[in-house]
């Protein structure tokens, strides 16, 4: 692991040198098209560009390294990609692995004035093999939001009141979130989900479910075939209905499942990414219906 993550450091390193020729260019389009007037804040991935803009709001301009519609776990940057980390102010991702090629880029930063900020950090009792998708517990993803409100605090001081009333607008959602999930899990008369992949863990420990996955945490590989026997039969054991599959993976393995079983596919967007622009508070109560028709 370690020979692997010296040769990603020397290869950006390398990629860096190169860019540094270019004019900067973010991951989100030309320097020309910056807006110089507003806090730079470079991003990982989808989620992470949600959070900034809920707290940043008209204040930030924010670029997101990672396409929409690519898998964070997938994402490789380029020269170009990472060029315009040379004026951002902050860069925000989510660590505990979510991002495999994340070490690169910090090599980049690091001895610069860039305030980083590793968002899953700020998440209390979280351990180096934890599910990474920890935002999908709204206290968890509140407690990401704090940290990305300190960090643009520190950066832009003279707006620290503007951040501060949307962090307090965003406790409110979380609140009113976490209690409408609450309210729903109450009447659930199930509480086990059949996942495309592990990525629902802190979902579940936060409203009292189980969640059994098809694929792992980064979803790269097919389930050996004892692994789906073990998943059919317990569909079948317990009468489940539904499974879960979500927008940026591929369907095939989820609707063999459902084929084999005839489980109804419906959609648990783990909010890695988004096609349409939807924030993070629209896909969890979108998440939440998908899980009140699923487990009623």
């Amino acid at each position: 692991m370690n020979n692997l993550m010296n040769k990603l450091i020397k290869k950006f390193a390398v990629l860096f040198t190169a860019a540094a020729v270019i004019s900067a260019v973010s991951g989100c389009g030309a320097a020309s098209e910056k807006d110089s007037s507003k806090l730079q804040v470079y991003v990982s991935f989808y989620a992470m560009q949600s959070f900034a803009e809920e707290i940043g709001g008209d204040k930030v301009a924010v670029y997101t390294l990672c396409p929409t519609g690519t898998e964070p776990h997938d994402f490789e940057p380029t020269a170009t990609d990472i060029a315009g980390l040379s004026d951002a102010d902050v860069f925000i991702y989510n660590g505990l692995g979510m991002e495999p090629w994340i070490y690169s880029i910090n090599d980049v930063t690091a001895g610069t004035d860039v305030i980083t900020v590793e968002a899953a950090q700020a998440v209390p009792n979280i351990s180096e093999d934890y599910d990474p998708h920890v935002w999908l517990d709204p206290e968890n993803a509140y407690a990401q939001m704090y940290a990305i409100a300190e960090a643009f605090m520190q950066a832009d001081s003279e707006n620290s009141d503007y951040y501060a009333e949307r962090l307090a607008d965003c406790r409110a959602k979380i609140d009113k979130l976490t209690d409408d999930y609450k309210k729903a899990a109450k009447g659930f008369s199930q509480n086990t989900i059949i996942t495309s992949h592990r990525a629902y863990f802190c979902l579940c420990n936060a409203f009292g479910l189980n969640q059994m996955a098809i694929n792992g945490v980064d979803n790269s590989e097919d389930p050996s075939p004892a692994h789906m026997s073990e998943v059919e039969s317990f569909i079948e054991a317990n009468g489940i209905k539904y499974i879960f599959s979500e927008p940026l993976s591929s369907t095939a393995v989820v609707d063999a499942v459902a084929s084999d079983t005839g489980c109804e596919v419906l959609i648990l967007d783990p909010f890695e990414g988004s096609a349409d622009g939807k924030d993070y508070f629209t896909v969890m109560y979108e998440n939440l219906d998908a899980l009140s028709r699923a487990l009623k």
